[in-house]
C-alpha cells in the first residue's frame, strides 16, 4: 500500500496536478472527484450534488488523520474570508430563522452545500492541487456533452418553446452557465507559459463556440448581459495586461465585440429589441406584465419586502398579498403576485434579502465580493498556478454576478453546489504557497 501511494503521488507531482511534497492516499480520489463534478453539471440531475458530499467526506477523513493541518490551512486573512464567505449562507438562514422563531430544514439545503465546501476549500488548499489544469480539459468536454444532449434530446427544449435547455435545467440557467463556461474556455487558451497542445487549444475554442451557440439558442438575455462584462474582462486579461491601451481603446474593442454579438443572430436582435420596447412601455404606458416589466417590478417588490422585515425576512414560499402593501399597489398585478410567489425575485442578492433580511443581503454580496476581491488581487501574481486560478476564478465570479442581477443563481441545490465547489477549488489554488514554481 505504501508503494502504491508513493507511485501515485510521484505521478501526480510529475503531471503538475499536486504540489504538496507529503503523500496522501486520498489524493487520487480527490483529483478524480474534481475532474468529474463539472463534467455532467448541466446534463445529469444531482450529479454535482454528489461530489459535494464525496469531497467533504474526503476532507473529513484527511483532517481526522492530520488534525494539526486544519489550523495551518486556515492561516491568513484571505483564507478566513473565503471560509466565512462559504459559511455565510448558513449563518444568514440561521439568524433570520431565529428572529422569526421558526425552523425549516428545507431552507438549509442550498446553504449547506456552501458550508460543506468550506472544509473542502481548506483540504484542497493544504494539498495544493492544480485545479485549473483539470478544468482546462473538463470544461470543453462538458460543453460538448451539453451540445450532444441538446441535439439528441429535443423534447427538453420543446418544453421551453424550442429554447435550449436540458431535462432539468431551465433555458435561462442553461444559457447563462453555458455562456460563462464557454468564456472560461476562451480565456484559458494559452493561459500557461508552457506550450499548449494544439488539441487542447482546439477543444477550448470548440468549448467557447458551443457555449456561445447554446446561449443564443437559449434566448437568455441574462446570458447575453453577462457576455458584455466578460468581453471587457477578456479584453483586460488578454490584451490590456500585456499591451496596455487607453480606456477609450478598450471600450471601442469591447463595443466592437458587442456589435458582433448583436448581428450574429436574428434571435439575438429580436430579443434585444423586444426588451428595449418592454422597458419603455413599462415606464411610459404602465405596461407591467411584459417579460422585462415583471423583472423590474420584482426588483421593486424585493426592496419593499426587505424593508418590511429587515431582520427576519420571509419564510420560503410565504409571500404576503402584495396588494395589501401600499408602496407596491401602484404597480401591482395578479401576474406579479403569481411570479413572486412561484419564481422569486429574479435577483440573487435581493432574493437572499427577502429570505433572510439584512443577513441575506450581506451573504449575497459576500458570495461575489469576497472571492472576487481575493482573486482580483492575484491576477498579476508571479506564480503561474496562483495567477491562473485567479484569472479563471474571476471570470466565473464576474459572469455569475452579472447574471445574478436578472436571475437567481443559487436558488437550486445543484447551482449552489457547483459555485461552492468551483470557488473552493479555485480559491484554494489561488491561496496556495507562493514558493511553488
Amino acid at each position: 500500500m505504501k508503494q502504491i501511494r508513493h507511485q501515485l503521488h510521484q505521478l501526480l507531482i510529475k503531471q503538475e496536478l499536486i504540489h504538496n511534497p507529503k503523500e496522501s492516499l486520498l489524493d487520487g480520489l480527490v483529483i478524480l472527484s474534481l475532474a468529474l463534478f463539472p463534467l455532467l453539471y448541466l446534463t445529469v440531475r444531482g450529479w454535482t450534488n454528489i461530489y459535494v458530499f464525496v469531497l467533504f467526506l474526503l476532507g473529513i477523513i484527511y483532517f481526522a488523520i492530520n488534525p494539526h493541518l486544519f489550523k495551518n490551512s486556515l492561516q491568513g486573512s484571505a483564507s478566513k474570508w473565503i471560509t466565512f464567505t462559504l459559511c455565510s449562507p448558513l449563518l444568514a438562514i440561521s439568524i433570520s430563522q431565529s428572529f422569526r422563531q421558526e425552523f425549516s430544514s428545507t431552507a438549509f439545503d442550498g446553504p449547506s452545500r456552501f458550508f460543506l465546501a468550506s472544509l473542502i476549500f481548506l483540504h484542497l488548499k493544504d494539498r495544493q492541487i492544480n485545479f485549473t489544469k483539470i478544468l482546462e480539459w473538463v470544461l470543453p468536454i462538458s460543453l460538448m456533452i451539453c451540445l450532444a444532449v441538446y441535439i439528441l434530446n429535443p423534447s427538453a427544449s420543446a418544453a421551453w418553446g424550442g429554447r435550449a435547455a436540458s431535462y432539468f435545467v431551465d433555458t435561462i440557467t442553461f444559457g447563462s452557465y453555458t455562456l460563462i463556461l464557454g468564456f472560461i474556455c476562451l480565456i484559458s487558451i494559452h493561459i500557461n507559459e508552457n506550450r499548449e497542445h494544439p488539441i487542447l487549444t482546439l477543444m477550448k475554442l470548440m468549448g467557447f463556440l458551443i457555449g456561445f451557440y447554446l446561449a443564443i439558442k437559449s434566448q437568455s438575455r441574462s446570458a447575453w448581459t453577462a457576455a458584455i462584462g466578460l468581453l471587457f474582462y477578456l479584453s483586460f486579461v488578454r490584451f490590456h495586461k500585456k499591451h496596455p491601451i487607453t480606456p477609450s481603446g478598450l471600450i471601442i474593442l469591447s463595443m466592437a465585440g458587442l456589435i458582433g454579438i448583436y448581428y450574429s443572430s436574428l434571435e439575438v436582435q429580436l430579443r434585444i429589441l423586444d426588451g428595449f420596447n418592454e422597458v419603455v412601455s413599462y415606464f411610459k404606458n404602465d405596461n407591467f406584465d411584459t417579460d422585462l416589466g415583471l423583472r423590474i417590478s420584482m426588483i421593486r417588490v424585493a426592496g419593499n419586502l426587505i424593508l418590511e422585515h429587515p431582520f427576519s425576512g420571509f419564510k420560503d414560499g410565504v409571500i404576503p398579498a402584495l396588494n395589501t402593501i401600499s408602496s407596491i399597489k401602484p404597480f401591482y398585478t395578479d401576474l406579479l403576485q403569481f411570479m413572486i410567489s412561484h419564481t422569486g425575485t429574479h435577483n440573487e442578492i435581493l432574493a437572499q434579502g427577502v429570505r433572510s433580511g439584512i443577513w441575506g443581503l450581506i451573504c449575497g454580496i459576500a458570495l461575489f465580493l469576497g472571492p472576487g476581491i481575493i482573486l482580483f488581487k492575484r491576477l498579476s501574481h508571479s506564480n503561474k498556478y496562483i495567477r491562473n486560478a485567479a484569472i479563471l476564478g474571476l471570470a466565473l465570479v464576474l459572469g455569475l454576478f452579472i447574471t445574478s442581477l436578472t436571475i437567481q443563481v443559487f436558488n437550486l441545490k445543484y447551482t449552489s453546489s457547483f459555485y461552492a465547489l468551483m470557488i473552493a477549488a479555485l480559491a484554494a489554488q489561488a491561496l496556495q504557497k507562493e514558493n511553488i514554481k
